[in-house]
């Protein structure tokens, strides 16, 4: 057995099952049977397309063409035949269709995928064995090598890959869907076809990752000691605000024992330690614990993208082991990362060990950390399901609409100025936005505002007060929203009150066009008190059906 002291492994075990399609490559034996469908040049008698050398499979009288398997020197004489129009290899076709996998679901980033959370600008690298190039259901960035005397970061192993697949396999209908797929994937091969590697290119791959300008890094590999530099450099990625998610080891003796805690480099304080659980929940019977596991996640029966070491055929397996659920959770802190982008590594690192789901004893264990690691459910801590604006607010969000405060909240209660609804009016009518000088004395050329409050003025939607200024800060009324909408979206005259308190005033049209859209409406006792500032859950729930309305 070698000395894992020194060399880093895969956290990966066997493969299970593969399923695997595409053109032959040069790695195949020359005897290999290949299926081909052959088409002849008309008034080719089916006596001669039944004498044909190969295993005939079907024959096409339509196509005057049948389909056979041959081997490579039968397809090289077929093609000189001058009976013989042509000779196509046979294509696997599969369901257009993309596997949501019981990981997946046990992690439910479905609810993030809700509010359009994807992974989006998030930057990831892959330490690993390389990712296929040209697998289909992958979008690499780019990648580096970083072992000795070897050149090119496409994968010769298939451990990287799936790796990969499990982050950022794309949502197009075919095989299965990552974790993050709009997140921006980087590939560091440091480890060789083996799957076998030295500390010094993993750290390497570590450097040039930090010149990538990198969010997270993703190590599914271990090793059975700590090491100086290797701990100094992973420092070095927490002190640069580079969160570090490595897998916790499988079962694998060292010098002939086992270990008391995970695996290094998941062992170490600034990296998040991460072990695997079947898809009863438990605990995997290969995965290390101790007292340095952070969290577990899916690592059993684990589908994703894979490419085959010998024929570099892409495809798709089933792999087992720490390496697997690793790649869960860096998914899962990328969603993070782009719903709370003002948050700080270690505030991350909390969101998400208060989100886990508790599988053991009530708390932190030693089996599964402090749980079966979740995805958010939306940006906004205050913003809950079951609210009469939670859906106008989750709307907004996704299409850019509306943002939060730097504490992940939205603050629905809180009442909005009068420049924060024009600027949420400019962005919801896609207004282009104009010169920042406004014109008015009160709203400051570089502000955010500027240029939505022009192309506002232009439009007609705004105007000032008489004395010339905008008031930007003032928190907008009720009466002054109404008006503000429906130049912007041009309800119809309603022809008459809907509200004991609305008449004969600047905003009396407005408000009953509103309240007649169905955009509007009032309070129990008839009135609607035009007067009243406007919170932003209202203003939200007004611009959300204001768009319901116009789209109808």
């Amino acid at each position: 057995m070698k000395d894992m002291g020194s060399k880093l492994l895969l956290a990966g075990l066997l493969a299970l099952i593969a399923a695997f399609g595409g053109a032959v490559t040069e790695n195949v034996s020359a005897e290999s049977s290949y299926r081909v469908v052959v088409g002849f040049e008309e008034g080719t008698s089916g006596r001669y397309r039944t004498a044909v050398e190969g295993e005939h499979l079907h024959t096409y009288d339509s196509l005057n063409a049948v389909s056979m398997k041959m081997n490579r020197k039968q397809i090289i004489e077929m093609q000189k035949k001058p009976e013989v129009a042509w000779v196509e290899f046979d294509q696997r076709v599969s369901v257009a269709a993309e596997r949501e996998t019981w990981g997946y679901k046990a992690t439910e980033p479905s609810k993030a995928r809700s509010w359009g959370l994807t992974g989006e600008g998030v930057n990831i690298a892959v330490i690993d064995t390389g990712v296929a190039k040209d697998h289909p259901d992958l979008n690499v960035r780019g990648g580096v090598n970083t072992i000795e005397g070897s050149t090119g970061w496409a994968d010769d192993n298939g451990h990287g890959t799936h790796v990969a697949g499990v982050l950022n396999a794309q949502p197009n209908n075919r095989g299965t869907v990552g974790i993050a797929p709009d997140a921006n994937l980087y590939a560091v091969k440091a480890l060789n076809k083996d799957g076998d590697g030295w500390e010094s290119e993993i750290i390497a791959g570590i450097e040039w990752a930090f010149k990538k300008d990198v969010d997270i890094i993703n190590l599914s590999l271990t090793t059975c000691s700590s090491s100086i530099p290797m701990k100094k450099t992973l420092e070095k990625a927490e002190e640069k605000g580079v969160l570090v998610v490595a897998a916790s080891g499988n079962k694998t003796p060292c010098n002939g024992r086992y270990l008391p805690d995970v695996m290094y480099p998941a062992r170490y304080d600034s990296v998040v330690g991460t072990g695997a659980v079947n898809d009863e929940f438990q605990r995997a019977a290969f995965s290390y614990g101790g007292n340095s596991l952070d969290v577990v996640a899916p690592g059993t029966g684990v589908y994703s993208t894979y490419v085959d070491a010998k024929t570099g055929v892409n495809g798709y397996e089933y792999l087992n082991g720490t390496s697997m659920a690793a790649p869960f959770v860096s998914g899962v802190f990328a969603l993070n990362r782009e719903a709370y982008p003002h948050y700080t590594i270690q505030q991350l690192r909390k969101e998400v060990r208060d989100r886990a789901k508790d599988l053991g004893p009530k708390g932190k264990d030693k089996d599964f950390g402090h749980g079966l690691v979740q995805a958010p459910v939306n940006p906004f801590k205050d913003v809950s399901s079951g609210r009469w604006y939670y859906e106008p607010v989750r709307k907004l969000y996704v299409d850019g609409t509306v943002t939060g405060f730097r504490n992940a909240t939205f603050r629905p209660d809180g009442k909005i100025s009068r420049q924060d609804v024009v600027t949420m009016l400019g962005r919801t009518l896609n207004l282009e936005e104009k010169d920042s000088n406004t014109g008015f004395p009160d709203v400051q050329e570089n502000s955010y505002s500027a240029g939505y409050i022009s192309a506002a003025v232009e439009k007609g939607f705004i105007n000032g007060f008489p004395d010339g200024t905008f008031a930007p800060r003032k928190n907008i009324t009720r009466g002054d929203m109404a008006v503000m909408l429906n130049r912007a979206f041009q309800f119809p005259e309603a022809g008459r009150s809907y509200f004991s308190d609305v008449n004969g005033r600047y905003y009396t049209e407005a408000i009953n066009a509103a309240a007649k859209a169905g955009v509007l409406s009032g309070y129990r006792d008839g009135t609607y008190q035009p007067s009243e500032p406007v919170s932003r859950a209202e203003l939200a729930k007004a611009l959300y059906e204001s768009k319901e309305y116009s789209s109808r």
